[in-house]
């Protein structure tokens, strides 16, 4: 375990799956993070990729030949190297293998950054293509858990989400497990939502962002404490909670990709949210937790 701390922060970091383990403020005793439940949901801030979402039967073709893969990729259950370290930042890393290429064939390289700047852990995604001759196609997105209510005083009703720009916007709604994006409704966001259980009963409300910036604030109205996630350039943010089984946490998850759609044809090609990246190019993503 990877712990990283400044004046104002101690987070820890799981080197499997570079998945963030906890979060807690220098001036009090809340634990922010998701805990994770065998019972319930036991993870706690998987990052997704090279898929974001569930592929149609677990599976995709490309270049002739069918691939299975699981539900947001395989990144979060393999080892990252860490490769730079100080007390405040961590810099990990991930590459292909002959275990990946099963799976996924292409060659990759993903490099996590988690940075404590003042009271924000700033986390940065690199991907690169180190492929001399082939496109990179893959999708990002991360999906960090947090405990509602923060201090198991109350229930999980006492929660509100707000989000900015405080807007109206358009809903992806997922039949099952895969996107309807060409039926989008749209959600009201101008005042604050108070979450409830029954909300998610369709799985993740999903917010069309389109690239832009997007805040959404998770606070405890009890304790009077709560989480600021800050997405830049995201496609698509998630708000999530286990649904009809139930469990005190919310999920703010940034997506640079998106679940199959429902009208996929299974050909990576053609697949809805997917990034192409050129050979011995760089993409980055970024976005930050805000514990107050």
């Amino acid at each position: 375990m990877i712990t990283l701390q400044n004046q104002q922060l101690i987070v820890q970091i799981d080197e499997l799956g570079a998945q963030l383990h906890s979060i807690k403020r220098q001036d009090n005793e809340i634990e922010y993070l998701w805990q994770g439940d065998p019972a319930s949901w036991n993870r706690q801030a998987p990052i997704l990729f090279p898929f974001v979402g569930r592929l149609k039967d677990d599976q995709y073709q490309y270049g002739n030949q069918t691939y299975h893969q699981t539900q947001h990729g395989f990144a979060r259950d393999r080892k990252f190297q860490v490769i730079e370290q100080t007390p405040s930042m961590v810099v990990m890393e991930q590459h292909d293998d002959s275990e990946t290429k099963k799976a996924f064939p292409f060659s990759f390289s993903l490099q996590v950054k988690f940075e404590l700047v003042v009271d924000k852990v700033e986390i940065s995604y690199m991907v690169k293509n180190p492929s001399g001759d082939e496109t990179l196609i893959y999708a990002i997105g991360a999906h960090p858990g947090f405990n509602m209510p923060l201090t198991g005083v109350g229930s999980f009703e006492q929660t509100e989400l707000s989000v900015k720009p405080a807007t109206e916007y358009s809903r992806i709604v997922l039949d099952g497990a895969y996107n309807d994006s060409t039926h989008p409704k749209l959600i009201d966001m101008k005042d604050s939502l108070s979450l409830n259980h029954d909300l998610f009963n369709k799985d993740a409300i999903i917010f069309k962002t389109d690239g832009g910036h997007f805040t959404a604030k998770l606070t405890d109205t009890v304790a009077n404490h709560g989480v600021i996630v800050d997405t830049f350039n995201t496609e698509y943010v998630g708000v999530w909670s286990q649904y009809p089984s139930t469990a005190p946490f919310v999920c703010v998850e940034p997506w640079w990709g998106i679940a199959d759609n429902v009208n996929a044809d299974g050909l990576l090609l053609h697949k809805q949210g997917m990034h192409r990246l050129a050979p011995d190019e760089t993409d980055n993503y970024h976005f930050s937790i805000k514990p107050f």
